[in-house]
This record gives structure tokens, sequence and C-alpha cells, in this order.
């Protein structure tokens, strides 16, 4: 006869109450599952593991130190602008567009698309569709980021943590190229059905992408420095008006550019050749970046060292993309132009320089150079407008000096296959020169009275600018009214502080005559020998010595830094 209680279930009590019995242990369910009895539910299996040693938690590890490695401006700006009603309007109807566009071409090429090559049609509006939302988007969020940061008082929060000013630039814009990125990546299989309809190589495609991505990078770097010179609502506007203005221009002379020489394939070139453009593009977009961090540092800082390091790289890469090109191609005058884009950028360069500030900090003037040597070779570097100034003059006429000795080496080893220059580049680079001594020094001498009575500011050396390029074009038209009783048409060296005309002069067959380049380069070495003389203030700075009490704080700070990352270790 069996026992009755044997028929319940062990877990019983004895009047049949299901909790469990007192001498029996607890189940270990309480402890791995949720809920209890027998609607026990597991844990989920990164529950089970608290001190993360199994395999999902060296996942997490690793990915945490992954995102502590970013910038943190950059994790903040992808949560803000990825969640955003512009961002989602700008990605779908990029979709919208990219499908009704592929609808489109194959309705309207049909049948002849199964026979005939089609990709180069279908490529234009791809093309079309890619540039708008790169060019035109991207820019301007950037734009507004940083200007509402520094509208709403919020950067004077992001100012106050370890973050450099560098920093907060560069997540900003790092942001900007993930959502190129993003808008890029919907568009990949329609580029992939422009390969696929044929009548375009993957090279084709690979270089329009290329010059889409490296423009968009250079609009949204000089975006964020525009919006760093915002002000106030009216600058703001008026900013916002003119880079919309020139987004229109670049969009299309893109469109130009890719639609007659690239789609059709009538380039030529080799990789080297365009990777040294493309090189020199993504050193403007470096260049804005640092000018905008520059921008936003606090006065304390040394804000143009790095600067002029980035310049002082960027003629480098310059002068060996037009040697470059001049070699490849077999057309010299290639040194000419690139002589003239160089003097044209140091003298856009110089004018900003002239705006700085004299007056240097304790904390820059404790990184000034000490010893005669170093103060011989690096004084150009340091912050104020006499030093800038002699920075952009050496540096300039340097880079100029060694691009035109790189074309007279091309004319007479015969690399340059035969081809005659209109003007011979050392008569181009002394005339470049020339205007580069002379218009800089006429600048910053026409803007010092204002900044010294107004504060650093770079209206002033505009201004000047504008008024020195004006009265060089309109001085000699009025000497020949005086002379003569009409405007010449003849050009003399009468003529050669009108640069418009000495430049036509030295691109036409005529060239530009040795005397009036000498003329010029003379009349520019007596405005540099004038500059020279109130440059002496700002050479007899000295470097000074670090404080004691500053020496403890940064001693202090460094064992901090010990401590925490050996804790987080």
């Amino acid at each position: 006869m069996s026992d009755p209680g044997a028929s319940r279930p062990a877990g019983d009590g004895a009047d049949g109450d299901p909790r469990p019995a007192a001498d029996q242990a607890a189940p270990a369910v309480a402890e791995l599952s949720l809920g209890g009895g027998g609607q026990a539910i597991p844990y989920p299996a990164l529950a089970l593991d608290p001190d993360a040693s199994g395999f999902w938690g060296g996942v997490d590890r690793a990915t945490d130190r992954l995102t502590s490695l970013l910038n943190p401006i950059l994790v903040k700006e992808a949560r803000q602008s990825l969640k955003s009603k512009q961002f989602l309007i700008t990605f779908f109807c990029l979709l919208a567009a990219s499908c009704v566009w592929t609808i489109m071409g194959i309705v309207f090429n049909a049948p002849d698309v199964y026979y005939i090559p089609t990709g180069e049609s279908m490529m234009i509006g791809y093309f079309m569709i890619l540039s708008v939302s790169m060019f035109a988007f991207v820019p301007l969020v950037a734009f507004r980021s940083l200007a509402a940061e520094l509208d709403e008082g919020t950067y004077e929060m992001l100012a106050i943590t370890r973050l450099t000013a560098w920093r907060i630039v560069s997540g900003k814009m790092n942001s900007a190229v993930l959502q190129m990125l993003i808008y890029f990546s919907a568009i990949v299989p329609c580029l992939a059905f422009c390969y696929l309809l044929r009548g375009i190589g993957l090279l084709t495609i690979i270089l329009v992408v290329a010059i889409i991505f490296i423009t968009a990078m250079v609009l949204t770097a000089l975006a964020l420095v525009l919006s760093t010179l915002a002000k106030g609502r009216t600058l703001q506007t008026f900013l916002l008006v003119g880079l919309v203005a020139f987004i229109v221009v670049v969009e299309f002379t893109c469109c130009g550019f890719v639609f007659s020489l690239v789609l059709p394939e009538q380039w030529s070139g080799t990789w080297f050749g365009f990777l040294a453009w493309f090189t020199v593009a993504a050193s403007f977009v470096v260049l804005f970046v640092g000018a905008a961090a520059a921008r936003i540092a606090p006065v304390t800082e040394n804000r143009s060292t790095r600067l002029r390091a980035i310049l002082f790289f960027q003629q480098a890469i310059w002068v060996v993309t037009m040697a470059y090109t001049a070699w490849a191609s077999g057309d010299f005058e290639w040194i000419n132009d690139g002589l003239l884009y160089l003097g044209i950028f140091w003298l856009v360069v110089g004018m900003f320089m002239c705006g700085e500030a004299s007056d240097l900090s304790p904390r820059v003037r404790r990184g000034l150079p000490a010893t005669y040597g170093t103060r011989m070779l690096f004084t150009w570097w340091m912050p104020g407008p006499g030093t800038g100034f002699m920075f952009v003059v050496a540096t300039g006429v340097a880079g100029l000096v060694v691009l035109a000795a790189v074309g007279v080496f091309g004319v007479r080893t015969g690399i340059a296959g035969g081809t005659s220059v209109d003007t011979p580049p050392p008569i181009f680079a002394a005339m470049m020169m020339g205007y580069l001594l002379g218009y800089l020094g006429i600048i910053r001498l026409l803007s010092m009275p204002f900044l010294k009575r107004f504060g650093p500011s770079f209206a002033a050396p505009l201004i000047a600018a504008l008024v020195a390029y004006f009265l060089g074009v309109i001085v000699p038209a009025i000497i020949d009214v005086a002379i003569q009783g009409r405007v010449s048409f003849n050009y003399s060296a009468l003529h050669a502080s009108n640069w418009m005309w000495t430049w036509n002069e030295a691109f036409s067959s005529r060239g530009l005559p040795a005397e009036v380049a000498m003329l010029i380069l003379a009349v520019g070495a007596g405005v540099l020998a004038i500059n020279l003389i109130p440059l002496f203030r700002e050479f007899r700075l000295r470097k000074i010595a670090v404080p004691l009490r500053v020496k403890q704080d940064l001693a202090d700070e460094s064992e901090n830094q010990l401590v925490q990352s050996g804790g987080g270790r």
C-alpha cells in the first residue's frame, strides 16, 4: 500500500500548500531567475555576469574603451544631429530622389537600357542628388551648430572642461563627416547600378565621389570659420547668406567640371597627380579647422604658431604639386600659374595676420624662444602682427624663389618639352615678390593707427587692403588722364601698380618686361624697409621664467592625471 503523502509534489507542505517545506533548502531558481515557482524566467546572460568576466563582458569593455577614445563633442553632436528633423528629412529626400531618378532613367531609356550603355547619363542625376545633399545641408548645419554654441553661452560650459578649442572644433567637423558618410552610404547602390549599366568606369566613379567628398569637407570647414566671426544675429545672417551664395557658385563649378571633363573621361593624369591636388584641398580643411579653433581659444593661449606651421606645410605641398603638374604635362606655364596663386594666397593670409593682437600674455611669453639661435629662427612663428608680417614675407618669398627655380631647371634641362612660357618664371616671381612686399607693407602701415586706437580686428586690414588695391588700379589711370587727356591702352612702367593689367600682360604673348618686374620689386623692398622700423618693439620681447606657483600647479595636475590613469586601469 503506497503512502498517500508520496503522491504530493516534493515541494508541497504538509497540507498541500505549494510553498517549500521548512526542512528543504531554498531552490537556486530564486537566484538565477525572475519570478518564482513554475513561472520562473531565466535571467539574461549579461545579468548573470556582474563582474563582466565572460565573452560579452569583454566586448562591453572593448567598446567602452573605444568610446572613451572618441572625441566627446563628436559623440554629442552625432547624437543630436542624427535625431534632428533636418537630418531625417534630408536623408529620406535623398533616398526618395535616388529612387525617382532610377525609375525615370529606366523608363525613359527603355528599351535601349538593355543594349546601349547608359551609366554616364544616370551618373549625372546621382551626382546632382549627392552633391546638393553634401554641399548645401552639411556645411549649413555645421555653421549653425558652432554659432549656436557661441550665441547661447553653451561654449563657456565646454571651455571650463579639459577639452581644447581644437578638440571642440574637430569634434564638430568629425560629426559633419559622419553625416557625409551616411549620405554616401545611401547612394552607394545607385553608383553600383551605374557601373552595371556600362558606359562609365569604376575609376571615374571613384574620382567623382572623391571630388564631392573633399569639396564638401572644404565647405564645411569654411562654414566653421565663418561661424566664429559672427558676433551678432545681423552679422550671422549676412555671413550665412554669403556662405549660401558661395555654395551655389561651387555647386555650378563642380557640375561644369564633372560633366565636361570627368564623366566624358576627357581628363588625363596619374594617381600621384590626383592625390597631390586632393592633398592641397585637404590642407585647406586643416587650415580652416585650425583657424576656427584659434578664433574661439582663450586669449591667454598661443593661437598663432600652429596656424603658421600649417601655412608653411601648405606652401610646401603647393610647390610640390605645381612642380609635378608642370613636369607631368610638359607645360611650364603651370609654374607661372603657381606663382600667381601663391602670391595671392600670402597676400590674403598676411592681411589677416596684420590684425592680430600685439600684446602677449605671460603664458605665451613663457614659450618664446630663449637663445639667440632659436630667436633668429622661430621668432616669426610667435603671435603678433609684426612677427606675422615677417613670417608671411619670409615664407612667401622663399616659396616664390623655389617655385621659380623649378621652372628655370625645367626649361634649361629640356623637361619642358620645347614649350615656351610668355614670361620667364624668375621675372614673374620678381613681380609677385614686389607686389607681396609692397601691398602687404602698405596694408600694414594703413591699418596700424586704427589697430592702435580700436584694438585688434580684421576689419581694419581688410578695409586697408581694399583701399590699397583700388588705388593701385585707379592712380595710373588718373595720371594718364592728367598727362594725355585720356586713359592709355599701351602698358608701360607707369602702370606697374595696376596689378590686374600687369598680370594680364604677364600672361599675354608679349610677356612682362624685365625692367617693370625689377621696378615693382624695388618699390616693394622700399616699403618693406619702412615697415621694419616699427617691428623692433616685438623683437625686443624675451622669454620670462615660469613662476613657482605655476610649476607647483603643473606638478599637482600631472600627479592627479597619473592617479586617475592608475585607478582607471
